[in-house]
């Protein structure tokens, strides 16, 4: 592809964008994602990825907004309705965040992390049975997950169950020591 036509693709600049991101110039990846969504304002993933960025930048309304766009461009996104969980979080609004998992789960209930989320956000409110019952969902897609195993051990001492919590915490255990001890 030659120089020209590259400023006007929108995959180009989106791709490019995940590039700056993933490599810690945010600044960079801000810009990428803006001509993307500029390029082709229909594509639900710029957005999300835009406010992500923004969102990382402490740019919270206009990330919020940006994922706005993204969930109203495609309702049924599970990966934009995560996004702006994420966002909604970050920016203290919890309600909202909590709507977004949710929505998430229900739109794709395959990806452990957004029961990792939608669980993290029930604790946030106390509702600590809530929470376990998402992190248990996220376990029955990955057993693996260190994290849902020490966030289903934290609720589960809220809820005053020691044994089972004590049970998680030592999964979560041998979890991080088999990772630390597998050859590469």
């Amino acid at each position: 592809m030659s120089g020209s036509a590259e400023m006007n693709d929108d995959a180009y600049w989106f791709s490019r964008g995940e590039m700056e991101r993933d490599t810690g110039n945010l600044r960079q990846a801000r810009l990428c994602f803006e001509r993307a969504a500029e390029l082709n304002k229909t594509v639900p993933k710029y957005w999300a990825e835009l406010g992500l960025v923004l969102s990382d930048d402490g740019e919270d309304e206009e990330a919020v907004r940006c994922l706005r766009r993204a969930t109203d461009l495609d309702p049924k996104c599970a990966e934009s309705w995560c996004a702006r969980g994420v966002v909604c979080c970050r920016a203290g609004d919890v309600d909202a965040a909590l709507f977004a998992f949710d929505r998430a789960v229900r739109l794709n209930p395959e990806v452990s992390d957004y029961w990792l989320n939608l669980g993290l956000m029930f604790a946030e409110q106390s509702e600590y049975i809530k929470a376990v019952t998402a992190f248990e969902c996220g376990l029955e897609i990955n057993l693996y997950d260190e994290e849902l195993w020490k966030q289903k051990a934290k609720c589960l001492m809220k809820l005053g169950e020691d044994v089972r919590a004590r049970h998680c915490f030592e999964r979560a255990g041998e979890i991080e020591m088999e990772r630390a001890t597998r050859p590469y």
